[in-house]
Parts: structure tokens; sequence; C-alpha cells
């Protein structure tokens, strides 16, 4: 579900700059704030083989600028958060990213369905609400999904503003015990992988009532 761009550029423009490669694996879990956790295609079982691939579709517009990867478990025990730089002449497209996992075998562990990460625009000690997809796992899943934090409501919905035309998405809770880092999953309809950035209204329900809306800047990566 990740934009296919025929003339991608390699992996050369898009460079790690931690040193070393920002991963931890906990034996307890930690709250996180974040709302939106991952905007990204995975395969629901584990990875084939033994090393782990992760591309982004990175917009043109973030030529010349950092972003930040974050990849995180449900369970919030693996997680690794690394600033990359986009080269100025960076075309806009798919590219895979350098990954230097010393963990791997903890990450392979858990089936894609119980993975999140997205890269957002700027680096990560500070990255801005613009967010692009992933893929975890060589040529990532069949679906594109969103994946939240939502402090285990009963109902999730998403709408889209700006495309009258589209329904809105019901979202559903992850199949898992473990539910720390994200809880909810919501599959994208496919006609947005064609899209340059849409916006998109997240809407909860817990206990009978609506919680507050939270907007969403989606960038599919794709030349304009």
């Amino acid at each position: 579900m990740l934009p296919t761009i025929a003339a991608a550029d390699p992996a050369s423009k898009v460079t790690l700059i931690e040193n070393p490669f920002n991963e931890v694996v906990r034996k307890g879990t930690e709250i996180s704030g974040a709302r939106l956790v991952g905007f990204l295609s995975a395969p629901t079982g584990r990875l084939e083989g033994n090393s782990i691939e992760v591309a982004a579709a990175i917009p043109v517009a973030w030529r010349g600028q950092s972003l930040c990867l974050k990849v995180v478990s449900a369970d919030g025990l693996y997680e690794s958060r690394n600033t990359y730089r986009v080269a100025p002449d960076w075309g806009g497209g798919r590219v895979v990213l350098s990954y230097p996992s010393t963990h791997e075998a903890e990450a392979l562990a858990y089936p894609g369905s119980q993975i999140a990460g997205l890269v957002s625009l700027g680096d990560c000690r500070k990255p801005q609400p613009l967010v692009a997809p992933i893929s975890w796992g060589r040529g990532g899943g069949d679906t594109l999904s969103i994946l939240l934090n939502t402090a285990r409501s009963e109902e999730t919905f998403l709408t889209f503003p700006e495309e009258p035309d589209l329904e809105d998405v019901a979202c559903e809770a992850i199949a898992s015990d473990l539910r720390t880092a994200f809880d909810t999953r919501c599959d994208l309809p496919r006609e947005l992988a064609v899209r340059s950035a849409i916006e998109v209204v997240v809407i909860s329900f817990k206990n009978g009532e609506m919680g507050p809306e939270e907007r969403l800047n989606l960038q599919f990566g794709a030349v304009p």
C-alpha cells in the first residue's frame, strides 16, 4: 500500500544520523501519551527471514530536512527512535531505511499486527505533526493502517472532512492482551494511497461519551 515510485532514489539519499542506533528492549512497559503511534503497512504474521526491513514513503517536500522514524511494539517493550537526514535533491517516493538493529530477535518475535511505526517531519527531539507511512518487513502488507492509543476506548472512527465522498472508517481493537503502546487499528481506504496528503479526524467514544477530536496530517510520499 505504500506509493510505488518507479524512479525512487537510492537509500543513500536518506541517511541515518544517530550513532549509536537508538533502540531499547524494556523489562517493563512505559505509558506513552502519544495518540498516533503507527502509520504503516505490515504483514499480520511474523516477518520471514532473520532481518528487519523498514521502508518509508517520503514526500518530495521533505528534501533537505530531518525526519524521525519511530517503531514500537504493542506491549511497549520494544522501541526504536532515530533521526535521518533527507538529501537536498530528494525526488520523493519510497526508500529502504538503514536499520542496524542489535535486537533483531526480540523485534522479529512480534507479528506485524503488533508493531507500529511511522516517520515524522523533523528530528526526534522535536518531531512535527506531519507524518508519512512506513512498511515493516520486505514489501509490507496489503493494507495501510493507522495505529492509535485510545486509552481503551470502546469505539473509534476516522472521518475525512476534506473528502465528503469518503465514508467514515470504523476502527478495531488490537487482538492482544498487552496493548500498552497502542490498542486500536484503523485500516485506510485503498484509494487514499494515490493522494499526496489528507487530513483525518479521529473520534473515540468511552463510557458512552465522545472524547476530544484529533486531527492527523497524513503525507503519502507521492511525487506531486
